[in-house]
């Protein structure tokens, strides 16, 4: 199993990196991880060491750490390093925004350098709230490509919330790139659907302008949103948008997140057998941690921990209760794999339909197509008829 994150007892975090978001993104710090994190300096940990691990939250063996590739070296420390008076703790987005006793947060890596663990998300939604702050990055640019404070940011707020090493190659840098502007460019677009009142004049609309947002920036902005060339870009996109035929539907996690996680469990059971069987300590419960409230992880919405695991009766006292209580399971869980494979079936036909329905119409349009060119000929043919007789009476009167 990999590490879990860690914080180090770095520099402090910049206060400019604390100011208030502009934009629709509040709702994002209320998000929490699961970080660990170290006790006060003043307790019996040791000082020598510069990058001051945290223990993982579960007693098992960790397997020896393993240098990554890509150029990029590995900030885990060794086993016999670990502090022993670690705790994990859960941290908000406005906590990671400034991290207990100015430590930082340490991001974890897969061999291709994607971001992986808990930590992921939680970059996700810090680099949320500082695209989003148009304090940091002007809003009175065309292109994000164009915008020259990227450097500044990144020097001074996410390398100071977060640890890691940066690869020779600068992968990592523009992931943390890519990330920012995404949170800018969507924050715009919400800024200007929110904010924008057809019925008010340009002015009004400037004094209506968001927080954070200079009276001359905001002019600027508009008056790109509202040209001619803007408003082609966003029409062609809409159109472009309602030819998508399926929706992303993995969820928030990234695909490195996930096989990170499927690889852990792999670990688990290979280790234990009997974590293959569902219980409140089996491979998911360890490797995914805390369940979400109304629902267990790899049943979806509907089964709760006290349904399924009868928290508030008696555990069976003998063999006999304890398998008709996992064949009840064993029926639940196939049920549920049942209706998932009935609604993607349903999905599959309506997608068929979609496509017959495209084919047809494509079909309609190519007859129309054909008749409108037997017309043409016709009509053609009709011209030329009237010049022969034309042609002809001048020759007969001539």
């Amino acid at each position: 199993m990999l590490r879990v994150g860690r914080l180090t007892k770095k520099a402090r975090v910049d206060p400019t990196c604390q100011q208030s978001q502009v934009g629709f993104h509040a709702a994002s710090t209320l998000q929490r991880a699961d970080c660990p994190i170290l006790p006060p300096s003043g307790s019996s940990a040791p000082a020598s060491s510069s990058l001051r691990p945290f223990r993982p939250p579960h007693n098992e063996a960790l397997p020896a750490p393993q240098a990554c590739m890509n150029d990029v070296q590995n900030s885990d420390p060794e086993v016999e390093d670990l502090d022993p008076e670690a705790d994990e703790v859960k941290l908000s987005v406005k906590e990671a925004m400034k991290p207990p006793n100015r430590r930082k947060i340490v991001l974890r890596f897969n061999s291709a350098l994607q971001l992986v663990g808990d930590e992921a998300g939680l970059l996700s939604s810090v680099m949320g709230l500082l695209g989003s702050d148009y304090t940091k990055f002007p809003i009175c640019e065309r292109d994000w490509r164009k915008v020259r404070t990227k450097d500044k940011v990144y020097n001074e707020c996410v390398k100071e919330m977060f640890h890691f090493e940066e690869d020779s190659r600068g992968i990592i840098k523009r992931i943390i790139f890519k990330m920012l502007g995404r949170a800018w460019k969507e924050t715009r677009n919400i800024l200007y659907h929110h904010c924008y009142d057809l019925e008010l004049s340009l002015e009004e609309n400037i004094e209506n302008r968001p927080d954070g947002i200079t009276a001359e920036h905001w002019r600027w902005f508009l008056d790109y949103r509202n040209s001619e060339e803007t408003q082609e870009k966003c029409k062609k996109n809409a159109e472009n948008r309602s030819k998508q035929l399926y929706t992303h539907t993995g969820g928030s996690k990234s695909l490195a997140r996930l096989g990170e996680e499927e690889e852990r469990i792999e670990a688990i059971e290979q280790r234990d057998e009997s974590s293959r069987l569902l219980s409140q300590n089996d491979s998911l419960a360890q490797a995914l941690k805390n369940e979400h409230l109304g629902r267990l992880c790899g049943m979806g919405l509907g089964p709760t921990s006290s349904q399924v695991f009868d928290m508030n009766s008696h555990q069976p006292n003998n063999g006999f209760e304890r398998e008709e209580s996992q064949r009840v399971l064993l029926e639940l869980q196939a049920e549920l794999a049942a209706k998932k494979l009935k609604r993607k079936a349903m999905e599959d036909e309506v997608a068929v339909e979609k496509t017959k329905r495209q084919a047809v119409e494509d079909e309609v349009a190519a007859e129309k197509t054909k008749r409108q060119a037997v017309e043409d000929e016709v009509a053609a043919g009709k011209v030329r008829m009237q010049a022969m007789e034309s042609a002809l009476i001048c020759l007969l009167q001539g």
